[in-house]
Parts: C-alpha cells; sequence; structure tokens
C-alpha cells in the first residue's frame, strides 16, 4: 500500500484504539456503551462496496440492539453512490466537515517558548475537572453534553495501549492538550488537539505540537478545516496530502 491508502486506512481504523469494536466482512463497528453521545466511537465504516446494501442491515440491527444510534462514516464516493439505497432504509447522509489532510515530511520550525509545562497523562485520575472545565466549558452553550462525553472519552484513551495523551500546564493549569495514536498500520495519527480559550493565541499549541513531533519515529498524519490550526502544524512539517478526491466528510444517521 501507498501511504495515502495507509492514511486513508488509518483514519478509519484509528477509534480501535480507544473503543470496542466488531470486524465484519464488509467493514467494522466501533461502539462504547459508556459513551454512547460520542459519535466518534459510536459509528461504522464499509469497506466493501460490493456488500453496502447488506451492511446497511447488519448496522441497523448491531447498534439498535446496544441503544445506540445507527451511523456510518462515509468514505470516497459513498454518500452519492448509495445515497438512495441509504435512504431507503432510513439513513440520512450529511456532510460534517471539509477536512484536510497532512504528513508530517518536513523538520519542526517552531522554538519553544519555555512557559508551558507538558505531561504525559497516564491514567484516568489525571483526567481531571479543571483541565475538562478549562479546555471544553466554551462548547457548553451549544452542547451540554461535552464534558461529559469528552470525560469518557480521555479516561478510555489514557487507558489505551496505542494513545498517548499529553498536556501542556501553564503555572499549573492545563491549558491545550493532544495525542497520539499508533495505529494497526504502523503509523502515528494526530488528534483531540484543543487549547482552552483562555489560553489561546498565547502559542501553546504551538509548543505542545513541537514536543509531540519529535516523538514521531514513524510517519504521522492528521486532518484539520481550521486556518490557524493548520498554519501551526505547517510550522510543525506538516505538509497537505490530497488522501481522497472528495473534498469533504460525510456522514449517515439512521432516524428510527
Amino acid at each position: 500500500m501507498n501511504i495515502k491508502e495507509l492514511i486513508m486506512l488509518s483514519d478509519i481504523y484509528a477509534p480501535e484504539a480507544y473503543a470496542d469494536y466488531a470486524e465484519t466482512p464488509w467493514g467494522i463497528m466501533f461502539y462504547d456503551l459508556n459513551n454512547p453521545t460520542m459519535h466518534d466511537v459510536n459509528h461504522a465504516c464499509i469497506l466493501d462496496n460490493s456488500r453496502f446494501n447488506s451492511a446497511l442491515a447488519d448496522i441497523k440491527e448491531f447498534y439498535i440492539k446496544k441503544g445506540l444510534a445507527p451511523r456510518i462514516y462515509l468514505h470516497g464516493s459513498q454518500h452519492r453512490d448509495f445515497k438512495k439505497s441509504m435512504e431507503k432504509q432510513g439513513f440520512s447522509v450529511s456532510r460534517f466537515g471539509d477536512f484536510q489532510h497532512f504528513l508530517l515530511t518536513e523538520k519542526c520550525s517552531i522554538s519553544n517558548s519555555g512557559f508551558l509545562s507538558i505531561r504525559e497523562l497516564k491514567s484516568k485520575n489525571d483526567i481531571t475537572q479543571k483541565m475538562l472545565d478549562n479546555l471544553y466549558s466554551i462548547y457548553m452553550p451549544e452542547d451540554p453534553d461535552t464534558i461529559s462525553r469528552s470525560r469518557a472519552l480521555l479516561r478510555r484513551v489514557t487507558e489505551s495501549e496505542k494513545c498517548r495523551l499529553f498536556c501542556g500546564f501553564y503555572q499549573n493549569e492545563p491549558a491545550c492538550i493532544a495525542m497520539l495514536v499508533e495505529t494497526r498500520f504502523g503509523i502515528y495519527c494526530f488528534d483531540l488537539v484543543e487549547t482552552a480559550q483562555k489560553f489561546k493565541g498565547k502559542g501553546f499549541a504551538r509548543e505542545l505540537v513541537s514536543h509531540l513531533v519529535k516523538l514521531c519515529d514513524r510517519p504521522t498524519f492528521l486532518y484539520s478545516e481550521n486556518p490557524t490550526a493548520i498554519r501551526i502544524y505547517e510550522e510543525a512539517g506538516f505538509r497537505r496530502i490530497k488522501v481522497s478526491p472528495e473534498p469533504c466528510f460525510y456522514k449517515s444517521v439512521y432516524k428510527s
């Protein structure tokens, strides 16, 4: 496989590092009964398009039995090619991002300020209420479940042998966070990069990303649609790579 194929598959399979999953002849279904509203750990991916229609029935049965909403993360042109099939079975298709993929190919040009103390979080007890409030409270007005969902996810991440989670502290206060995931395809995925609202614009995310880049001893990729974040990633040595001809990400959700 070439690097583009490895990135695409790593993107699809990355949640297996921090979610339960069931593999099938047509793809994979991720789930976490302790975090039912976190979409990134409760969705299916169909990899064999020749079985797409039968997969839809499997997905509905699997998630409904578990009390979860059947959801599919689509890739390639599935949102177009199988839209009618999905609608017939009660799924609605929608776009949820205009992400670009980036591959680490250059040397990092970020100079560390030394203001940040970076610690690896290795236990669920490291996920404190202060950390959650700092990093995610800004999202609460539009999504009241954000902090409880993030708590469940981050605790699961700290228990995974395939994930490394880091937090940057400023004067002992949680300021930013980021994760490295080792995928089954032997490459790293950068994810969960977040900066506390009150610490934005101070260069802390740049410093944390720079720290993580130095740990990458194998091909490393990420995806982003945030122009500010993309500038930081480019300073850290990431360069855009076009993994798919499709410019957007799509999902399909079953409406009972």
